[in-house]
């Protein structure tokens, strides 16, 4: 009887999929976890590092990667925004469960994020960040791309004062070293650099950036001082 039960089930199932096409990525590939997403309001600024949904890889703790996912990083908030397939909902990405991610074809390049435990500046403790890679080798450049409140801004419309919060950049860079020490600096600039490097990598970075010319005004340069360090 029960050979039988099964027999039919078998059948059952084996029309459903003559009748109806099955997507076999949606069954098996990896899940998401988040919540709806409601963006602050009240606020002027950018609050997303990517204006536009852009294709993305999402590596999770777990190992398996979900592909082709349209994200967009909110920086102020420091999460992952995801727009689902029907385009109807957007989700605020559990962060705890993300490795990396990588915005694809974004500039003209592919942008990776990093899931990182570290403490900054103004921060009472550590915490989860995500972190542009950079540079990532032995010594590696990160930076947070932080965006914060700084004051406000009144505005009149149609006859109504309204005061709206600030956003501004502030990123902050980290420079991790062969030996796992670690360094994190907001200004680029080779007296900011120098005053935040360990003693025993100042005279090493001075030298480099004496032979080789090098201003440190900019992220460029700084990845460049990185891939020297490398060598």
């Amino acid at each position: 009887m029960k050979r039988a039960f099964l027999y039919l089930i078998i059948i059952h199932f084996g029309i459903a999929l003559n009748g109806q096409a099955i997507n076999l990525d949606s069954i098996f590939e990896s899940k998401l976890c988040g919540e709806i997403f409601r963006m602050k309001t009240g606020i002027l600024g950018e609050q997303f590092y990517n204006d536009d949904w852009t294709e993305s890889d999402i590596k999770l703790i777990t190992g398996e990667t979900a592909v082709n996912k349209l994200l967009k990083y909110n920086a102020f908030m420091d999460e992952v925004i995801w727009l689902e397939a029907d385009g109807l909902r957007q989700v605020k990405l559990e962060k705890h469960f993300i490795d990396e991610f990588c915005l694809k074809n974004y500039k003209g390049g592919s942008i990776v994020f990093k899931r990182m435990q570290l403490k900054l500046p103004r921060m009472t403790d550590t915490a989860d960040i995500f972190v542009e890679v950079l540079s990532e080798k032995s010594a590696s450049l990160y930076v947070f791309r932080n965006v914060v409140i700084q004051g406000t801004v009144d505005r009149v419309e149609d006859g109504v004062l309204y005061s709206y919060d600030k956003l501004v950049s502030q990123p902050v860079y980290i420079l991790s070293f062969p030996d796992k020490e670690t360094v994190t600096f907001q200004k680029i600039g080779r007296n900011a650099l120098l005053k935040a490097l360990p003693n025993a990598y100042k005279t090493i970075v001075t030298e480099i950036i004496q032979r080789d010319h090098l201003s440190v005004r900019d992220e460029d340069d700084l990845i460049k001082l990185v891939s020297l360090i490398n060598q």
